[in-house]
């Protein structure tokens, strides 16, 4: 750790060899921006545990059957083999391919990625959510644990957030390697949640999702909280304005976020014109609404 290290130089070949009960290995806090000096370590065939936090990297990548870091003719191991760990906290990765290519590691289980743009919504991250959904064998994000209901959920709203998607960009789906297989297997129907012409109560329903809001503003006062079952459509604008009437706020300046299970931090809905169905908010969430500071 912290000792600038910005290339591994193995002594004799491309990769670095033996070390052949090394389980661990902590390189946080160096300069280490490039995968490729990473993959130098891919043949450490009992490494379990790999702690890159606070380096430069900026992608990730694993390699295709053929590449000169699959297979090593010494070892017969694919790469990281035994890798169950690992941390990439606090570095610049921003794309989605390098999440997704993280499905590609054997064993890989226990990943994080926070501190990252990639988690950072004001940068253009994504939520949890659509990182439990893209990650199919993870099951520790960012140091919390994913229960299997929060996968569930997760994946569900991940798939009705690319459906609402593809309706106005259908090329989008590309961008989604999970989504056909997990609209299969929850059996999602390709058509988003609209309300129906006739207005008949299953019409209805079906665009609508049970909300719960919290106050948790230091000068709204103790407030119950509430449950309402609004549109799918609704932006984030209007529940902003909707929440100003239930709690009788005063025209009070209010910021919303989505409480997520496993999440430490709740997210920031800070697109007023986002609806909570672009967001990927799942029925009965959890919204808190607090004072803008």
């Amino acid at each position: 750790m912290g000792n600038s290290i910005s290339r591994i130089l193995p002594v004799s070949s491309s990769m670095v060899r033996g070390f052949d009960s090394l389980r661990l290995l902590n390189l946080e806090d160096n300069c280490i921006a490039e995968w490729s000096e990473i993959m130098k370590l891919s043949q450490l065939r009992c490494l379990e545990q790999l702690y890159l936090n606070k380096n430069c990297l900026s992608s990730l990548f694993y390699p295709d059957n053929g590449s000169q870091y699959y297979e090593s003719e010494v070892t017969g191991c694919k790469p990281f083999q035994k890798l169950r760990c690992l941390l990439l906290g606090d570095n610049n990765i921003s794309d989605l391919a390098s999440v997704d290519s993280l499905n590609l590691f054997p064993n890989l289980v226990d990943i994080r990625l926070s501190g990252n743009p990639i988690t950072d919504a004001v940068k253009g991250g994504v939520p949890r959510f659509v990182l439990i959904a893209r990650l199919a064998k993870v099951q520790i994000l960012n140091g919390s644990e994913i229960t299997s209901r929060e996968r569930k959920d997760s994946e569900i709203r991940y798939v009705r957030l690319v459906v609402s998607r593809l309706h106005a960009n259908p090329e989008e789906i590309k961008q989604h390697p999970r989504f056909s297989e997990l609209k299969n297997f929850y059996e999602i129907e390709d058509q988003p949640p609209s309300i129906g012409t006739t207005g008949g109560p299953q019409a209805i329903s079906s665009g609508f999702l049970s909300i719960t809001l919290k106050c948790v503003g230091a000068s709204m006062g103790e407030k119950k909280p509430l449950t309402k079952k609004l549109p799918a459509t609704t932006t984030v604008g209007k529940l902003k304005f909707l929440c100003d009437s239930f709690f009788k706020l005063k025209s009070m300046k209010l910021n919303l976020f989505l409480q997520e299970e496993g999440s430490p931090l709740p997210l920031l809905l800070n697109n007023d014109s986002s609806s909570l169905m672009d967001l990927g908010v799942g029925n009965n969430s959890v919204l808190l609404v607090d004072e803008d500071s």
